[in-house]
């Protein structure tokens, strides 16, 4: 991570602050995320909540000196649309064919039933399945030539695999059926943690229907309308800046686990240098889980910097 120059209009700011402050605020920032991502690794959500405070208070500080930070590291290769939709039809006909429950879900599902395609940018596919063929499926995905990732949290009902040829990261979720209730729940669970660290969304009842794909049948949810809704709300209405782990409709709790991704996503929006983007998330986060002192900090740092901008360029 490096500093960029003060932003216009905040000169002075800037200037109080050393060199040698300056650095200690960004190396604060630096060691806090790579702690809280380890936390991560570990399913330690109080041990991730902590750093990611600690991270967040050196962005807000380095930001009302009149600097933005930015993550050096180059963003990920856009996907090859047409190859990665043609290997995402095969895998969902193969599942099928195997006997798994497999569907397309969330941001797939969406830019599939919504715009007859992969959502722009979207960096991998999301598929969902009953929970009583996860492991089955896990042993599908590995057999048809998906690696399983081992740098992942360790939730018990989320899998993330890796498909070479073409590159394509394949997040696989699995849903619990609850028929006495015509519920479906699902979210990020993490056995023998508290419910604190769970995050659980919870849906309308839908089944499946076999829909004719490029590559042969697939499993598709009936009605989409159903999942979509319980996910996005206004789903037929792009929203690009919408966030799915703060803003999901069907999530159940702002909990700790709630807190951690929403901390987290602030802090990689931060990172990104946009900081009118930073404080639309920013927005998302206050109207889900409401305005607290260390929010309003973020806030008001957020607002004087835009601010200072602004009459800059007047």
């Amino acid at each position: 991570m490096t500093l960029s120059a003060p932003a216009p209009g905040s000169d002075a700011a800037a200037a109080a602050a050393s060199a040698s402050e300056l650095q200690l605020l960004l190396a604060r920032a630096s060691h806090a995320l790579a702690r809280s991502d380890a936390a991560l690794l570990q399913g330690d959500l109080e041990a991730m909540h902590a750093p990611l405070t600690v991270a967040l208070e050196a962005l807000a500080a380095l930001t009302a000196q009149g600097h933005q930070i930015r993550n050096d590291r180059p963003p990920p290769a856009a996907l090859d649309e047409k190859r990665v939709t043609q290997a995402l039809w095969l895998m969902l006909a193969q599942l099928k064919r195997a006997g798994c429950s497999v569907f397309p879900f969330a941001g797939t599902l969406l830019g599939l039933e919504r715009d007859g395609r992969l959502l722009p940018n979207d960096k991998d596919v999301d598929l969902a399945v009953w929970l009583e063929d996860f492991q089955l499926a896990c042993r599908t995905l590995e057999a048809i030539g998906c690696m399983r990732a081992t740098n992942s949290p360790p939730f018990g009902n989320i899998a993330t695999f890796v498909l070479l040829q073409p590159r394509l990261s394949v997040d696989l979720f699995g849903l619990r059926r609850e028929p006495e209730s015509a519920r479906l729940v699902g979210g990020a669970w993490l056995y023998g943690r508290p419910p604190s660290h769970q995050r659980i969304t919870r849906y309308p009842w839908f089944d499946l229907v076999a829909r004719a794909g490029p590559a042969g049948e697939v499993w598709w949810p009936e009605p989409p309308a159903t999942l979509l809704t319980a996910l996005y709300g206004d789903w037929r209405r792009p929203q690009p800046e919408w966030d799915s782990l703060v803003s999901c409709s069907a999530l159940q709790d702002t909990n700790l686990s709630w807190r951690c991704w929403a901390l987290k996503n602030l802090c990689d929006r931060w990172l990104t240098g946009d900081l009118l983007r930073t404080r639309g998330l920013l927005d998302q986060i206050i109207q889900r889980g409401g305005l607290d002192p260390e929010l309003s900090r973020y806030r008001d740092c957020l607002d004087a910097s835009l601010h200072s901008a602004r009459a800059a360029q007047q």
